[in-house]
């Protein structure tokens, strides 16, 4: 079977879509330090993209004109029809997940993508192949955020990690079926902790938020490989043409929706704004916003489906939540190239 039916990278949109704000108000009660936002079921995953777009233009962080080749080719798709092969598959096609040969040569991949865009080296840690999927997940995504000049996502909290996880094989459904992470109702990441929100005046002492009402954002990939695959899948490929099945046309507004999601400006903080963006607004309040990841993998097997990785996105306020995995812990082993 060819490698590009298996690669199913998801985010569907919002159904307001990228041009229009949200019209969740948010009741503002000025005398208390931080707006608090009720907490409803939202659907998260591929849906907030529509203000992480705009946020993400506003960087100036562009996207590939183009899907962009692996080169390496890793695995070997255009050499044999794009049937599976080596570095990354064996010859009975199965995945050859643990190859260091795979491993490198996907590396040297996102090494030549992220050179076309003047972009560093992908420097790993040096446990990066003792890590989890999860924590691996965390690392390259950091890597490609801190590369850009962009804050890394702090760490990895158990409560994301299992809404991540649960994504990663569909209860009920075929085997190897995944599906974007989603927040259950009245979801919270911690005691003590709130989603952050970017909110603004929308007159008559109400507030729109940023996000279209959302905390945060959710990816997928199913079929590949290994995380550095995913990676590549999500910030390299995600055009047109590509594995990403919201880019059906080269207009479509999915397209590079997942490396959009990757590299958003998440809130850094939760505040009042007197003005509408993206004016300059005064800010009454802010408290101070942490950016947190889930994640989830499902790692292939010789026997059974191929890999399939899940990521979500949050920015909370209030007290810290106990991290299952750090980026300082990343950087104290190498991540980047520094060890701290």
């Amino acid at each position: 079977m060819s490698r590009q039916t298996h690669r199913v990278s998801r985010m569907r949109r919002l159904a307001a879509g990228i041009k229009r704000r949200a019209k969740v108000l948010c009741v503002a009660a000025l005398g208390v330090g931080v707006l608090v936002v009720a907490l409803e079921p939202v659907v998260l995953g591929s849906a907030s993209a529509g203000r992480i777009k705009q946020v993400h233009s506003a960087l100036s962080q562009d996207n590939p004109r183009a899907n962009l080749p692996p080169d390496p080719n890793y695995n070997d798709c255009a050499a044999n029809g794009c049937i599976e092969g080596p570095p990354c598959f064996t010859s009975d096609f199965a995945p050859a997940f643990t190859s260091p040969d795979c491993e490198q040569a996907e590396l040297e991949a996102i090494n030549n993508a992220r050179r076309q865009e003047g972009i560093g080296p992908m420097h790993l840690p040096s446990d990066y192949n003792s890590l989890g999927g999860d924590e691996q997940l965390l690392v390259v995504i950091d890597l490609e955020r801190v590369g850009r000049d962009l804050p890394p996502v702090a760490g990895l909290v158990a409560s994301l990690d299992r809404v991540a996880q649960e994504s990663t094989q569909v209860s009920g459904q075929p085997v190897g079926t995944f599906a974007d992470p989603t927040f259950p109702a009245g979801f919270s990441v911690g005691a003590g902790t709130a989603f952050a929100y970017d909110c603004y005046s929308t007159g008559g002492g109400s507030y729109g938020c940023a996000y279209f009402g959302n905390p945060g954002a959710s990816i997928a990939a199913g079929g590949v490989i290994s995380v550095l695959d995913a990676d590549y899948v999500w910030m390299y490929d995600d055009g047109y043409g590509g594995g990403n099945s919201d880019c059906e046309t080269p207009q479509a507004a999915g397209c590079w929706g997942h490396r959009d999601i990757i590299l958003a400006a998440y809130p850094t903080h939760t505040r009042f704004m007197s003005a509408t963006c993206p004016s300059s607004p005064s800010v009454r309040s802010p408290r101070r916003a942490t950016l947190v990841m889930g994640a989830g993998s499902l790692q292939p097997t010789g026997g059974g489906p191929q890999g399939n990785w899940t990521a979500i996105f949050a920015s909370i306020t209030g007290r810290k939540p106990a991290f299952v995995y750090t980026w300082q812990q990343a950087l104290a082993a190498g991540a980047g190239g520094r060890q701290s």
